[in-house]
């Protein structure tokens, strides 16, 4: 299954160092996000859709946690005989207002354009969002609805939801604001038969000893992460 090799350096999600003043003024004026919410415009699910009949070609879009862990997604993926693109970048958020590369809205748009389109989706995305409002449910869902609206219409998306322990360094409430995004993740999964969550943070919770820092996990937690997330895709055929 597994190759050996060596451990990507897990990158710093960089929410928890120089938070001045200016940088909590952005938080404030960037906690609200009005976008559309363009899955609903693109396609509209009901409970009659039937469900695709497997993943073949699969795009993943993720932030440092999924970066941490590519060289294993690479090779699960390839032995669970998927055609793939992983696209993953440290810091990275959901919002197309944030610049290439920190943009996950935009990796996935430019994904499509240079790569083509997908059947399934795997988004690891959230985590440097919560700082910036997305642990308040209304951001978090205009979020999620702005995200799913930049994959392929009427393909299936695993969004790996967020474990996010509290940070000393940082005077901002990280467990909670985990709880409130999962929970609006979940909901809107509850209603989207083409949105599945993928529970990293039950699995993640359970193996503590993993954690490096606040939010990132070591060789063995990477490792572990990149078998989870993609035992959960569909094979075709």
């Amino acid at each position: 299954m597994l190759a050996a090799g060596a451990f990507v350096a897990g990158h710093q999600l960089g929410v928890a160092e120089g938070l001045t003043t200016a940088v909590l003024a952005e938080i404030r004026s960037g906690a609200s996000a009005d976008l559309a919410a363009q899955r609903g415009d693109q396609f509209q699910a009901t409970p009659t859709l039937p469900p695709p009949p497997g993943c073949r070609r699969v795009i993943v879009i993720g932030d440092s946690l999924m970066d941490n862990a590519e060289p294993w997604l690479v090779a699960e993926l390839e032995d669970a005989g998927f055609v793939s693109l992983i696209d993953a970048h440290h810091t990275r958020r959901i919002s197309s207002a944030v610049r290439d590369p920190y943009s996950g809205v935009k990796a996935a748009r430019r994904a499509r354009v240079e790569w083509g389109e997908a059947d399934c989706w795997v988004v690891g995305l959230g985590s440097n969002d919560l700082i910036y409002g997305a642990g308040e449910t209304a951001v978090a869902e205009a979020l999620i609805d702005e995200m799913l609206g930049a994959v392929t219409v009427g393909a299936m998306v695993f969004w790996v939801n967020l474990d996010y322990h509290g940070d000393p360094a940082v005077a901002f409430d990280f467990p909670g604001a985990t709880a409130r995004f999962n929970s609006a993740l979940a909901s809107r999964a509850a209603t989207d038969p083409l949105l599945e969550v993928i529970d990293w943070y039950t699995y993640a919770e359970s193996n503590r000893d993993w954690f490096f820092d606040p939010v990132h996990v070591n060789r063995e937690g990477s490792i572990a992460r990149a078998i989870f997330t993609v035992s959960v895709l569909p094979r075709s055929g």
